[in-house]
């Protein structure tokens, strides 16, 4: 990348100062076209930070349960003689993928 100067930068700095007010000045108006419409509505800022006023327990979980939300224990599945457990959840462990290639089958380790 070339090297600019301190003149070029300085106007480049004022370019975009300029442009940062008209957009400024664009946004303005729709600031006030929302709040208008939020007050016919009876909207508050509050609302819209917990989703709104119909946001019910049930979709707060499910909306839990898609941002990762944790789960509790699951029950076991699979378990091998020497205690080995899986519930069937995640990557198969060591254990139960060298059983397998060994020749077993994955349901004579099913709870």
């Amino acid at each position: 990348m070339p090297k600019l100067s301190a003149d070029k930068i300085k106007a480049r700095i004022a370019e975009l100062q300029k442009e940062l007010v008209k957009a400024e000045k664009t946004k303005e108006p729709s600031i006030r076209k929302v709040l208008a419409l939020m007050k016919k509505l009876g909207v508050s800022v509050a609302d819209l930070g917990k989703g709104g006023p119909a946001t019910s327990a049930a979709s707060e979980k499910k909306a839990s349960k898609a941002k990762g939300g944790k789960r509790g224990p699951a029950p076991v599945k699979f378990r091998d003689s020497a205690g080995n457990t899986w519930s069937g959840r995640g990557k198969s462990p060591r254990w139960l993928v060298e059983a397998e290639k060994a020749g077993k089958s994955r349901d004579s380790f099913a709870v």
